[in-house]
């Protein structure tokens, strides 16, 4: 269950701004997984440093068991008797649009390893904006920010202990790899299409390296040049398929695996599916699961491709996950039954 669903019945991107007020119709006080910030003009505090306030957070929920943050709920208040402040009746929403592409870049750039299973969510009432923010538990923690480790304590975003990003450094089980296939050079010729493109793979794990590097490269529509060619190559699956079984026996910490692959693609090839070229890049090792990243470009004769889908390193569960249907369903469609 997502943290949108335990707080709110609802899953995160169905949340209203109504939904937001009648939440805090009654006392509600922070938790290790929840977390609400309140956004006043007359406060000091300039939107910056608010702003910084908020991805310490979002890195103290990457490290501790993941929840979610309310940007815009009311100002807290002490109630005689407790310890903790009650968060109760008016909001106070941002009046500036923070747009999801633009945040979630910039925590990808400021979050360091960059993170993963954050989601953004913008409600609006006119020119009043909450943002809600859910953050999955990470496989890659310990996270940082500006050089400092956070936790979550006692409902507290607070900076993490030696001994606590010991035991974090411990957890990861697994090498962090990413994986892209880029077009270096495209040219249209004699009613096809010439593509050199190559495949660049990354372990971005500090401390742990990866063994036996495995990837698989799928193109539709297209051949690749080496197979039309009839040349004996046991990494073939087929003239649109090839899986390397021992791409590098080992992958250091931001060393790049870089290999290089041409393919044709017959003008009546791509006709067929109005243009449109796919290229999907599976990749592991001997440790980490099976990612996957997928692109989708529509070709011209310009020799200028659009760019029409691009889902990068992703788990195979999670594009599994995001398919309808049961784990039995998707079974029986995948065993033809």
């Amino acid at each position: 269950m997502t943290y949108s669903n335990l707080y709110f019945g609802k899953d995160l991107a169905t949340i209203t701004y109504e939904d937001v007020r009648r939440y805090f119709e009654d006392d509600k006080d922070e938790s290790d997984k929840i977390e609400y910030k309140s956004y006043h003009a007359s406060d000091q505090v300039n939107h910056v440093e608010r702003e910084k306030g908020i991805i310490k957070t979002i890195v103290a929920l990457l490290n501790s068991e993941g929840g979610i943050i309310i940007w815009g709920a009311p100002l807290g208040s002490v109630v005689e008797g407790k310890k903790e402040k009650i968060f109760t009746g008016e909001l106070s929403p941002l009046d500036r649009l923070i747009e999801k592409d633009a945040f979630i870049n910039r925590i990808t750039d400021l979050i360091t390893p960059a993170p993963r299973g954050v989601n953004f969510h913008r409600v609006q009432n006119g020119s009043q904006f909450i943002y809600i923010i859910e953050v999955q538990q990470s496989d890659y923690s310990p996270h940082q920010y500006q050089n400092n480790y956070f936790m979550r304590l006692d409902g507290q975003t607070k900076i993490a202990p030696h001994h606590y990003i010991e035991a974090l450094f411990r957890k990861v089980t697994f090498p962090k790899l990413e994986g892209y296939v880029v077009i270096d050079q495209i040219y249209y010729e004699n009613h096809k299409y010439n593509i050199q493109l190559s495949v660049r793979l990354f372990n971005k794990s500090k401390l742990q390296n990866e063994h036996n590097i495995y990837y698989r490269l799928y193109i539709k529509p297209g051949t690749f040049l080496s197979y039309r060619n009839g040349l004996p190559n046991r990494d073939f699956i087929s003239a649109h398929e090839l899986a390397i079984q021992d791409a590098k026996p080992v992958l250091y910490y931001n060393e790049p695996l870089l290999a290089g692959h041409k393919i044709w693609v017959m003008d009546r090839e791509v006709a067929i599916t109005e243009n449109e070229i796919q290229f999907i890049l599976f990749f592991g090792g001997k440790q980490s699961p099976l990612m996957v990243s997928e692109y989708s470009y529509r070709l011209n004769e310009n020799n200028e491709p659009e760019l029409l889908l691009i889902k990068e390193n992703k788990f195979m569960h999670e594009i599994s996950d995001e398919r309808p249907g049961s784990e039995a369903e998707k079974m029986r469609i995948a065993l033809g039954r």
